[in-house]
């Protein structure tokens, strides 16, 4: 199930947030994937390593644009307009299908319900999963599935301007083994084309000049 346009906001264990990005997402059949879940991942990693492996709350935000009462009055303002039709049916305009049973059960309303029997507790908390969905992320896949990996070569270690070690003379680094990682969306090739041109340079430079002075 696809999502276009949403916020994911990661949280820390003292409840603030870590990181929110807005964009689009996947619900797949191993959990979540999609742009903005895999620019939130590397959160969720350093939280749960902090916390020593609890889950992680996540929460999905469907209407970034919009407040927790403008939600409410929108999609209730929908139902006025159609009074006589089931709910489950006028809120296929405001969120996914197959996500629509689930939004339901939790807020504690009868996908059924027509507009003159709406109780507005439960309607007040089908905003609130709206504008917060709660996901809890007890893991990320394996290093072989990763996009982008942290950890690496340190970059104290390095002479950033021709990528030569400081310990090793004539060894030279480039792309993912150092320690640095970007977000999805061409940042991590570009450093590493980047690096990797000048590593190139310099160790041809290097061997030159070893050649010349034997």
């Amino acid at each position: 199930m696809s999502l276009r346009d949403v916020t994911l906001t990661v949280w820390g264990d003292k409840g603030k947030p870590l990181v929110a990005h807005r964009g689009d997402m996947l619900f797949t059949h191993f959990g979540l994937s999609g742009p903005i879940a895999l620019r939130c991942s590397q959160f969720v990693v350093k939280q749960r390593k902090k916390t020593g492996g609890e889950p992680v709350r996540l929460t999905l935000d469907l209407f970034p644009d919009k407040s927790v009462a403008q939600v409410y009055d929108d999609t209730y303002a929908l139902t006025k307009a159609e009074p006589k039709k089931a709910v489950k049916n006028i809120l296929k305009s405001v969120a996914a299908e197959r996500l629509l049973p689930l939004l339901l059960a939790r807020a504690g309303l009868d996908g059924d319900t027509t507009h003159a029997n709406i109780p507005k507790q439960a309607w007040q908390n089908l905003a609130g999963l709206l504008k917060a969905f709660p996901v809890d992320v007890n893991g990320t896949l394996s290093i072989e599935e990763a996009f982008v990996t942290g950890g690496g070569v340190s970059l104290k270690e390095i002479d950033p301007k021709t990528m030569q070690s400081k310990l090793m003379p004539g060894l030279f680094f480039a792309g993912e083994i150092l320690d640095i990682h970007g977000y999805t969306g061409g940042y991590n090739i570009t450093a590493a084309f980047s690096t990797g041109y000048v590593a190139g340079l310099n160790a041809a430079l290097h061997a030159e000049a070893a050649a010349g002075a034997q």
